[in-house]
């Protein structure tokens, strides 16, 4: 107890330091060559009540989480043709139990697609408390006209999504998840080919490299994209191989007038582990795809609305007819790959954000299953009081069956209504 104490207090330490900029700070700089340093801290709380006890869910009632970290991301510009990259990551995470702060909170789960961890266990107890750190970033970066090339651990992001994604397949984040800014590093290989003075043609390939046990590569990727933009329209397919999936896909974005419309398709033949029935009947080939819209009213400062339909063939078919392939342990290591962003096939979303004042907006996000009726409406506050710093307040509120004796009998009714507050210190 004496350890994590001082752990908290020594991380809580460095979170009260005065903030100077929210810029880099520039550590050194010499001709071309600079080193910049940006540092934050983060620290959330969350309580979760949920409308009933559960013994696996919800041992006790109310619960509560706590997550603090502190963040550094070191860049040195080495010439205007190279940059290095590395960030580091202390972290230490409290819960009173059970699934407190699932999906709003960042996975625990280990990162997908990394060679070695270098994740490394400071204290823990149990489930109830973790004190860790991490190289989160370490990358190499070669800009030219007519290639970009990053070699190391790095965030890759694909596709159009919003809150869902159907080709997203390094790390992506949960539709519920409050604090998207750092995706989680994975080891690989990004080439980006361009044709000088030609902006709107480009082909990427990315290779990416899961851990290393006994001498032999375990897992890895290798996706293959080309890109291309005719006026309004943006437009990229996909092929390659993810893990033991191969992937086609393809994503489409385009203006609209005044809106903004976008599309994802993808189909993966897999090798029929943990697949809760394939597609159209088929054993092992899953489809994923979302079709959405967004669009600005011009009311005031302008009202942003979204919304998203969203199918995903990892997920289970019913939640609450049959949930047993939840403890399937080829469905678990997917889910925490990020192979399903739900638990279920379907969900349909809206969202609406405005910005209440200069430095407090407001967002609204609404999440339903078309299959069992359950859902969850999150509202969420954000105060940027400068540059250095940001407050963040969001309320939870799901509805749906609750589970029974730990097993989930519809997809949103395991999850208590919750209230997270974060505070951002940035230097």
């Amino acid at each position: 107890m004496r350890a994590r104490t001082a752990a908290l207090g020594l991380i809580a330490a460095l979170a009260i330091l005065d903030p100077a900029t929210a810029e880099a700070r520039t550590l050194f700089e010499e001709g071309e060559l600079t080193l910049e340093l940006r540092s934050a801290f983060k620290g959330s709380l969350l309580l979760a009540i949920p409308y009933q006890t559960d013994p696996v869910f919800f041992p006790e009632s109310p619960g509560g989480a706590g997550l603090f970290r502190l963040r550094f991301d070191v860049t040195a510009n080495i010439t205007q043709y190279l940059t290095v990259a590395v960030a580091y990551e202390n972290r230490v995470r409290s819960s009173s139990g059970g699934s407190i702060g699932t999906g709003l909170l960042p996975s625990t789960a280990p990162a997908p697609f990394r060679l070695t961890p270098l994740d490394w266990v400071l204290i823990q107890d149990g489930a109830s408390y973790l004190h860790q750190h991490e190289l989160d970033r370490g990358y190499v970066s070669l800009h030219l006209e007519f290639m970009e090339l990053t070699v190391g651990r790095q965030a890759i992001g694909l596709g159009r999504g919003l809150m869902f994604s159907a080709v997203d397949v390094f790390a992506p984040f949960t539709p519920t998840e409050v604090d998207r800014e750092w995706r989680r590093g994975v080891d690989a290989i990004h080439l980006e080919l361009r044709i000088p003075d030609i902006s709107e043609l480009s082909a990427d390939v990315i290779a990416a490299f899961g851990p290393v046990e006994n001498d032999e590569l375990t897992s890895w990727a290798l996706i293959g994209r080309i890109r291309a933009i005719v006026g309004d329209v943006d437009g990229s397919v996909l092929l390659g191989r993810r893990g033991e999936d191969n992937i086609v896909g393809a994503v489409l974005s385009a203006n609209l007038g005044d809106a903004e419309a976008h599309a994802e398709l993808a189909l993966f033949g897999t090798d029929g582990q943990g697949i809760d029935g394939g597609f159209l009947g088929t054993r092992a080939v899953v489809a994923k795809g979302l079709i959405g819209a967004s669009y600005v009213v011009d009311i005031g400062t302008g009202l942003r609305l979204a919304a998203e339909y969203h199918y995903s063939g990892f997920g289970v078919e019913n939640v609450g007819d049959d949930p047993s392939i939840l403890y399937d342990e080829a469905f678990q290591l997917r889910f925490a790959r990020g192979d399903s962003q739900l638990f279920g096939r379907h969900a349909i979303a809206v969202s609406a954000s405005y910005d209440l004042q200069e430095d407090l907006s407001g967002s609204l996000a609404y999440i339903q299953s078309p299959v069992d009726g359950s859902g969850s409406v999150a509202a969420s506050f954000t105060w940027t009081q400068s540059d250095n710093a940001t407050i963040i307040l969001n309320v939870f509120v799901p509805w749906g069956t609750p589970p029974e004796g730990g097993v989930p009998t519809s997809e949103w009714g395991s999850s208590p209504l919750t209230i997270f507050l974060q505070a951002r210190l940035y230097d």
